[in-house]
């Protein structure tokens, strides 16, 4: 669908070229961060400092073919999302969009997820303040892109505008495992096809929002999604403790996702931005069925605007991973036990689980209009489990304190 989309548009544009109005567009971040630990953070982040979580280059070109119709394509550079080594070049928007009226817009393509407040430019870090998006809750979409169709409706009141956004398409989601005992990360190469209804308020700068999304995943290599994890005895005579074996399996899974987010001047420079998610997930019991939520405060002062953040995330189903990941058993013949319950600790590493809180101390300074400098002093807390940890070989990701870094430079052209 895509690649005839974008024969489409060279056709048209093609054949319309002296009366397309093009722009040209760039942006870009240059990001830095530091933890305090040996083990990576977030894919990438540890003692030894990496610019590939945060760094981004981005173009996009916009072309007006008739008054009402018109094309974009967008490209950037970033770390891949489907390894942790390379920086890959994407089509990341590659659409045409249709205006009847000044109060509706349609588009087909490639498109960004209208999800959180912050989704449509979210790789352009000049346009908010943070050094980095809540990863807490940000993170609970692999990729942000779809295929499909959208429409945005709107009408004014007054000081109010409302918005309702609707959009049906499919999307490809690499889901990242790490494995602790083997230090190697694997991908289940999933696809979702997914649709939702948002509904967002602006009342003068004010923006409050709410959407529900729902999405079917199956993986693509064919390979049935394990539904439940079931407690045995010892499989010898002899060994006492239990063990865990995969029970069932299931095609295609269901994600009912409901989010409500707010961006709110409080008067004197004050504003707050708040976003909770609540993520279930029907017809699997170990699958990333989660609630978050952040809460940010923020101070403009001139051309500087600090901030402070609160972020939590829990999965409902910590549970099973715990009854899992503890899982022993003992005696029996030597090695045997061994063997047992290595296999008890990859089977826990395939449960996308988190408990996690964080809080966060930054600013940012606008050089101009276009450009701003950013840093940010982040500290993680665990409980059970954050599958954003790569734990070390024989360690575990609970009950652990990080403390993050970052420096970086944002612009826009």
């Amino acid at each position: 669908m895509l690649r005839a989309l974008l024969c489409g548009v060279v056709l048209f544009v093609s054949q319309s070229a002296l009366a397309v109005d093009y722009s040209l567009s760039g942006f870009g971040t240059i990001g830095y961060a530091q933890s305090d630990q040996s083990y990576k953070y977030q894919r990438y982040i540890n003692k030894s400092g990496t610019f590939m979580r945060d760094s981004v280059f981005g173009a996009q070109i916009d072309a007006k073919l008739t008054p009402e119709w018109g094309a974009t394509v967008q490209a950037k550079y970033a770390s891949a999302i489907d390894n942790d080594s390379e920086w890959k070049p994407v089509i990341s928007w590659a659409f045409l969009s249709y205006r009847p009226s000044n109060d509706l817009l349609m588009r087909a393509g490639k498109l960004r997820i209208p999800f959180y407040l912050v989704s449509e430019n979210m790789d352009v870090g000049e346009t908010y303040t943070a050094a980095r998006l809540s990863s807490e809750l940000y993170s609970q979409s692999p990729t942000m892109d779809f295929t499909g169709v959208s429409f945005v409706k709107n009408w004014d009141f007054g000081d109010n505008e409302v918005y309702l956004d609707g959009y049906w398409g499919n999307t490809s989601m690499p889901w990242r495992h790490y494995s602790r005992d083997t230090a190697t990360p694997s991908w289940s190469p999933l696809k979702n096809r997914a649709k939702a209804l948002l509904l967002t308020l602006r009342k003068d700068e004010n923006i409050y929002r709410a959407g529900f999304h729902t999405g079917d995943i199956w993986n693509t290599n064919g390979n049935e999604l394990t539904v439940n994890m079931v407690s045995n005895p010892p499989p010898i005579p002899g060994m006492t403790g239990s063990y865990y074996t995969p029970s069932g399996t299931t095609s295609t899974i269901t994600a009912p996702t409901f989010h409500i987010g707010m961006d709110v001047g409080l008067g004197l420079g004050f504003q707050t931005m708040a976003e909770y998610l609540r993520r279930k997930i029907n017809g699997i019991d170990i699958g990333p069925d989660t609630e978050s939520y952040y809460l940010s405060l923020l101070k403009a002062v001139g051309n500087w605007t600090p901030y402070v953040t609160y972020a939590r995330i829990e999965s409902k189903n910590l549970a099973i991973y715990q009854a899992v990941n503890g899982a022993r058993v003992q005696g029996g013949p030597p090695g045997v036990a061994a063997g047992i319950n290595a296999t008890q600790r990859e089977a826990a590493d395939m449960m996308t689980m988190y408990d996690q809180y964080s809080w966060a101390i930054g600013t940012s300074y606008a050089i101009d209009n276009k450009s701003k400098i950013k840093a940010e002093w982040l500290v993680v807390r665990t409980g059970a489990v954050s599958s954003f940890i790569d734990a070390p070989v024989g360690g575990e990701s609970g009950n652990q304190r990080i403390n993050v870094f970052s420096l970086s430079y944002s612009f826009v052209f």
